[in-house]
């Protein structure tokens, strides 16, 4: 995953918003041909992009009836799809979709989704109607990422058969991981800014503040409310479920060169992380 270096006490942003690991929410869709699909955060599509509907209320048809659709983007918060929908949509949620898992022998298999993934090593996935032989669906960890559009997972079941289908195989976030922080030299203290964008209920994420003294072993890293600086705690957050900026004081008793944030059960949330770090010479 990314290294990033901080250069002064300014804040970094550990790479760009972190989108949730289960479900895209829609707020509406439009009685139109072809159906208007509003958002409440920015979608972050572009057109050509291919999505999968794992949920819709009151759409008819229902946008589950063929599930993966390319979207036209109309704004940061809408595209369309091209469905004609006598009934708008209230409600409703898409994942990533899977265009295809060519047999790789000998290799990883390589699964290609229908838009940028925005995955880094190390993450999990939860795999649906992978349709390969022998199956890939489940929780698989990623290995290697080929481009935005394409990663490998570890499995030993390597595909025999290509697979992928417009009609079933999808996949949405387990366990995944921001950008990583290097301050070159393992000393304590600094600060994490958190801010959240909410989509509707209910909005779930365990999100672990972890640190590192060599990158490889990690560990939850104390931290403190402004409020109460002086009371850490190592707990996973977990309250996280409004539209908010928070600061969280890291401990300076504890060591570490490397952070990063590690997320986990994450639906209908957006997070924003900028850490503040005091970044030693080499």
């Amino acid at each position: 995953m990314p290294i990033l270096t901080p250069a002064g006490i300014e804040p970094i942003l550990l790479g760009n918003p972190i989108r949730a690991g289960g479900a895209e929410v829609l707020v509406s869709g439009t009685i139109a041909n072809p159906t208007e699909i509003t958002m409440l955060a920015p979608h972050g599509l572009t057109t050509g992009d291919r999505v999968f509907f794992t949920a819709s209320t009151a759409s008819v048809p229902a946008l589950t009836a063929t599930p993966q659709q390319i979207v036209t983007v109309t704004s940061p918060l809408k595209f369309t799809i091209p469905v004609n929908c006598s009934t708008g949509a209230t409600a409703g949620a898409y994942d990533y979709s899977i265009l295809t898992i060519p047999t790789t022998p000998g290799a990883a298999p390589l699964i290609n989704v229908g838009r940028e993934h925005g995955l880094r090593v190390g993450d999990t996935v939860t795999i649906v109607a992978s349709g390969s032989t022998p199956s890939l669906d489940g929780a698989q960890v990623v290995t290697a990422i080929d481009d935005p559009r394409s990663f490998r997972v570890l499995t030993s079941a390597v595909p025999t058969t290509g697979a992928g289908s417009p009609t079933a195989a999808h996949y949405s976030k387990t366990t995944f991981y921001s950008d990583v922080i290097d301050r070159r030299k393992a000393s304590g203290g600094g600060a994490l800014i958190i801010t959240s964008l909410i989509g509707t209920a209910p909005p779930t994420v365990t999100c672990n503040i972890e640190g590192s003294a060599d990158g490889v072993t990690w560990f939850n890293i104390p931290y403190s409310l402004v409020a109460t600086p002086r009371t850490f705690v190592v707990t996973a957050l977990t309250a996280i479920t409004t539209s908010v900026t928070t600061t969280y004081l890291l401990q300076e008793l504890v060591f570490w060169r490397y952070l990063r944030l590690k997320m986990a059960s994450s639906t209908n949330i957006h997070l924003t992380p900028k850490a503040v770090v005091l970044p030693y010479p080499n």
